[in-house]
């Protein structure tokens, strides 16, 4: 393989990676406020109109995510244009970090990492803007930008000078920061920190104090969100949903881990990932203390998709952007690198290097960021019917007077975000039936039951907003049964006793605002029995 060859692809990938990242940016500026995004956005509201996280309002995010999304809202506005513009900068801001993890490697090796991930996040769909393990996943890479830039020496420099502490703890920090947006991460700053130590220990450096100053900045926004939850006096609260509720949570809907296997990597990355892996079996000096330590956040990525259990595609987001820089790096070292001095375990499969990394590059631009600009350009984001069949609904009953009055029975697609484009808030804090509604027997079950009951006896709403949708998806039926009202025989009878069917809809069209096309959600509205 040629340089003059890999010189051509090179800039012919550039060029193309980036028109496809402006084809990207300019064709989903519109893209709306949907999803879990509607869903933290009306966590927000209700905190912004006197409901306590955790306490008043169920929900099992922790709290930095709730933090971050407050300061996005307060400082920037909460409508849609708002938070596209948050997702495209956590896009940014991670190519940044990715381009200062290349430095000492290539910048095309960036270039393709950081592209081939925004667009990858953008085949996802409407549905996954500005989603907590992004967030989470932007936070490490900048925290490894730290760490590779403190530990990278000047030969020239004295060996006591080299690592830069401060850096160490800022990568600390960022980690600490992930870990309290998903707390799968939790032990992935210790575990790079002893990396960095042996390494440093090897090079005859000192290792005590970036390792101390690595943990300390790990501890930072811990010991943050603590004094938060204190000064809010939601910490009993919040420790209840950690330790019940959340673990709760995760027996709702599960997938089986041979189907979370099979779908640890995305399939549009899995022929790049099967022409990588020949090149790490063959090199013999593949480990090196970056790549172990990069190696690591695929791990810990791995580990966090199968903890959460639910295979959602940005749950593989910490494992896609790392994977992916080791990729890219791995590609672009072995065609700017002459083959006498490459260390084989086969040198007689030497001349398959440069092949099968050339063709991973042709593919991963080809077929992954071209394929993936195509499916996120065909993303339906006007098809918004549902919002627009259940806001003429509620305006119809009352409007504005329905605020503190209507209750959704949802599992955050559909019913929440349309109060939150209404600005109406709920009769409860409870964003979602599955807690109440779902077969997975157990005491938070019984709780949640119980809490649930006690609202709306005390406050009784004079709308009730029922989905089609069903966190227990394995058992639902075809069509829309809405068959999970039964599981709560007590609130099934309370609700036919005092409410009648006012409406009931179905969107016409198919829903393409995911990764694949999907059935539209439905919903049917309850109405009070002599309402005034």
């Amino acid at each position: 393989m040629s340089d003059r060859s890999y010189a051509i692809t090179r800039t012919l990938s550039s060029v193309f990676l980036m028109v496809c990242l402006l084809l990207f940016v300019l064709r989903t500026w519109h893209w709306p406020l949907m999803g879990d995004a509607a869903l933290m956005h009306y966590v927000v509201f209700l905190m912004d109109h006197g409901m306590a996280p955790y306490r008043d309002i169920v929900d099992p995010n922790m709290p930095t995510t709730l933090l971050i999304e407050g300061a996005v809202m307060h400082l920037f506005g909460g409508n849609s244009l708002t938070w596209r513009l948050f997702d495209l900068s956590l896009l940014g801001i991670s190519a940044i970090a990715m381009f200062v993890i290349c430095k000492p490697y290539s910048r095309f090796a960036a270039l393709f990492a950081a592209s081939l991930f925004a667009l990858i996040h953008g085949r996802d769909g409407l549905v996954e803007l500005g989603q907590r393990d992004l967030t989470m996943t932007v936070c490490l890479l900048i925290g490894y930008a730290f760490l590779f830039t403190g530990l990278r020496t000047d030969p020239a420099a004295h060996p006591k000078k080299n690592t830069k502490s401060w850096m160490i703890a800022l990568f600390g920090f960022f980690c600490g920061v992930a870990a309290t947006i998903k707390p799968s991460v939790l032990f992935l700053a210790p575990a790079v920190l002893l990396l960095a130590a042996i390494a440093l220990r090897r090079k005859q450096q000192p290792f005590v104090a970036p390792l101390i100053a690595g943990l300390l900045g790990m501890l930072a926004p811990i010991l943050l969100i603590l004094a938060w939850l204190h000064h809010q006096h939601i910490t009993a609260d919040f420790l209840r949903t950690l330790t019940q509720l959340l673990p709760y949570f995760l027996l709702l809907g599960p997938r089986s881990y041979p189907h979370l296997i099979l779908h640890s990597i995305s399939s549009v990355m899995l022929p790049v990932v099967l022409l990588w892996l020949p090149i790490v079996v063959l090199k013999k000096d593949w480990i090196t203390w970056e790549r172990a330590a990069l190696l690591v956040a695929v791990l810990f990525g791995l580990a966090s998709f199968y903890l959460q259990r639910k295979g959602f595609p940005y749950h593989r987001y910490p494992s896609e952007a790392f994977l992916l820089l080791l990729l890219a790096i791995d590609f672009t070292t072995i065609l700017e690198t002459k083959p006498a001095h490459w260390r084989l375990r086969f040198t007689t499969n030497a001349k398959l290097l440069p092949s099968l990394a050339m063709a991973g590059i042709v593919v991963g631009v080809v077929f992954v960021a071209g394929g993936s600009t195509a499916h996120a350009l065909w993303q339906d984001w006007r098809n918004q019917e549902f919002d627009t069949m259940l806001r003429a609904d509620l305006n119809r009953l009352g409007g504005e007077k329905l605020a503190n009055r209507v209750q959704c029975l949802d599992m955050a697609d559909g019913c929440i975000p349309t109060l939150y484009n209404m600005r109406l808030v709920q009769s409860t804090g409870y964003l979602y039936d599955c807690y109440m509604l779902s077969n997975q027997p157990g005491a938070e079950r019984d709780r949640s039951r119980e809490a649930f009951w006690q609202a709306i006896m005390k406050n009784p709403p004079a709308v009730f907003v029922v989905s089609s949708n069903d966190c227990d998806s394995a058992t639902q039926r075809p069509g829309y049964a809405y068959q999970k009202m039964s599981r709560w025989p007590q609130f099934d009878d309370y609700l036919k006793a005092n409410y009648h069917l006012d409406a009931e809809r179905i969107p016409p069209h198919m829903v393409n605002s995911g990764s694949s096309p999907s059935k539209p959600l439905a919903y049917r509205i309850y109405v009070r029995n002599n309402l005034n």
